[in-house]
């Protein structure tokens, strides 16, 4: 049995070494003969591993109609372009996905590359999270390193849309950090690098209990980040229509004199 349990635990990628994928080539992950260049090599494991969360919700996206997919904040979209070659080609999903950031001169080389390789259901557009009211309905929500608080923005837009799946990776978690007081605590919160990163965990909790409030199922997961930093948590939820009682984070907000802004757009202020 032991050797099958080893054969086991050799990695299979779901993008695999040796297997050229023309947007991985050009943006400079693999050579033209599929070959990992090595200074990207966690680039690729980052894109395996967003898959992978992803493979796991496939049983939620129907199949039969077309789903639309935003990505907000997308950057250089090595991962939009993973999701959609992941959905549509490797997968056959009827997905149109659309792309969404603030740089110009990313969007512009983006759409270049979709329209390069015939990706003609993904488009990128310039714009911010918050002012975004360019789809009624979405089926799914990505929102990878959205700074502070339009991690927020984005996930209140994904429940207002209904969205089933939201994926979310957090960045910059400073709002909490300026609110938070508790004398339990004090000892400990004199430290700054210490506040900033309780700050920042406390931040993605309360982020999850409101989307199990709102009716979402919720999973809180390691992500590998490229930026080598504490933040590699990601926000998994699937809309399940139950929604948890509030009551037990409303005390623990309390208690800290925390008020993050996805609670003024989920809950309000009543």
């Amino acid at each position: 049995l032991a050797p099958v349990l080893m054969h086991n635990r050799k990695k299979h990628y779901i993008l695999e070494e040796g297997i050229p994928v023309p947007f991985l080539i050009d943006l400079g992950v693999q050579t033209a003969e599929g070959r990992i260049v090595h200074a990207r090599y966690d680039k690729f494991r980052q894109i395996n591993r967003f898959l992978e969360f992803v493979q796991d919700i496939l049983p939620q996206m129907e199949k039969g109609r077309e789903l639309t997919i935003l990505d907000f904040g997308c950057g250089k979209s090595y991962l939009t372009f993973a999701l959609y070659y992941y959905l549509k080609i490797l997968n056959g999903y009827d997905i149109r996905v659309i792309g969404l950031d603030l740089k110009e001169d990313v969007i512009a080389r983006c759409n270049a590359l979709a329209e390069k390789y015939g990706y003609d259901k993904l488009t990128f557009l310039t714009g911010d999270i918050a002012d975004y009211e360019g789809v009624s309905k979405v089926d799914m929500v990505v929102t990878l390193h959205a700074c502070d608080t339009a991690t927020d923005y984005a996930l209140a837009k994904a429940v207002k849309w209904g969205a089933k799946v939201i994926l979310s990776v957090p960045c910059c978690q400073h709002e909490i950090n300026k609110q938070i007081q508790n004398d339990l605590l004090s000892p400990v919160l004199q430290y700054g690098l210490l506040k900033e990163r309780m700050s920042a965990l406390l931040t993605d909790g309360i982020r999850g209990q409101l989307l199990e409030m709102s009716g979402y199922r919720t999973q809180i997961l390691e992500f590998i980040d490229m930026e080598h930093t504490p933040k590699n948590i990601m926000i998994r939820a699937i809309r399940q229509g139950k929604k948890a009682d509030g009551a037990a984070l409303e005390a623990m907000m309390k208690e800290l004199h925390v008020k993050p802004t996805l609670y003024g757009l989920l809950v309000g202020d009543e």
